[in-house]
């Protein structure tokens, strides 16, 4: 008999109702992983990643309060070991850098999330 899957907690930070339930959609598709928390805004991501038990977080780079980038930056400074997933409906070089070196391990276009999250998501934290 195999090993029991294991199932991997995810911080989502994103303010778009329409496609966090995307987000939502992908995630309970695939048996790995569970949804420990939603963030509305980067601010309240930095808050969650510090109170939640979580694996990995999947961040939205333009949201309000703290943006993804600024996020990334603060989750990388208290918890240098959480991985972070870059997600973005727009395909901006100079932010996807920027939150590269602000600590993400990869990123995901909106557009390509059915098809990338949970594989890249998977990779980050089994890495």
């Amino acid at each position: 008999m195999g090993r029991p899957q294991a199932i991997f907690r995810i911080l989502v930070a994103e303010d778009d109702d329409a496609f966090l339930a995307t987000l939502e959609t992908v995630l309970a598709a695939d048996s790995r992983f569970e949804i420990a928390g939603v963030a509305r805004n980067g601010r309240e991501c930095v808050e969650l990643a510090d109170e939640l038990d979580v694996d990995a977080v999947v961040m939205d780079i333009e949201m309000p309060e703290l943006d993804g980038v600024q996020a990334t930056r603060r989750l990388h400074e208290t918890s240098p070991g959480l991985p972070v997933l870059a997600i973005s409906g727009h395909d901006y070089e100079e932010r996807v850098l920027e939150i590269r070196s602000a600590g993400a391990g990869d990123y995901v276009r909106k557009a390509r999330v059915d098809e990338e999250l949970t594989s890249a998501l998977a990779a980050l934290i089994e890495r």
